[in-house]
């Protein structure tokens, strides 16, 4: 029988291991950006950063925002190891259960319209596909 899985925030100590993970996952990867996007989180609204571990080993991970407007869901990541053993529905929960704790009650998330297993698995946890919005994204980096 599997070891319960014990969740938390997630704290500068899991840096290696949630890239590791977004890695196994199929995130796409970029090292120094990834781990720039993990330690900013941190710092701002960190407590919506959860991970879960079993046996002390990260095996899923999801990121909260909050905009003041409306909570947002990142980067729900789960070990391939350990997909279909409902850890992704219950980290989801637990995020969940911290945005109602802040007041926060709107959430919002992107999927890639190529990751039929995840609009899927976001599909079954009572998520409604908008059709009439479209995503946009511009970048102001001049490196």
């Amino acid at each position: 029988m599997a070891r319960p899985v014990a969740f938390r925030s997630a704290g500068v100590e899991d840096v290696d291991a949630i890239l590791t993970l977004w890695q196994l996952g199929g995130v796409d990867h970029d090292e120094v950006g990834d781990r720039f996007e993990i330690v900013t989180k941190l710092d701002y609204d960190g407590d919506l950063f959860v991970v879960a571990a079993r046996d002390d080993k990260v095996v899923a991970s999801v990121m909260g925002t909050y905009d003041g407007h409306r909570g947002r869901i990142k980067r729900c990541v789960v070990d391939p190891a350990e997909q279909r053993s409902g850890v992704g529905r219950q980290v989801v929960a637990e995020l969940e259960r911290r945005f109602i704790a802040r007041g926060i009650t709107e959430l919002r998330l992107e999927v890639w319209a190529d990751n039929i297993g995840a609009q899927t698995f976001w599909s079954t946890m009572g998520w409604e596909h908008l059709e009439d919005i479209r995503y946009y994204t511009r970048s102001l980096r001049t490196d």
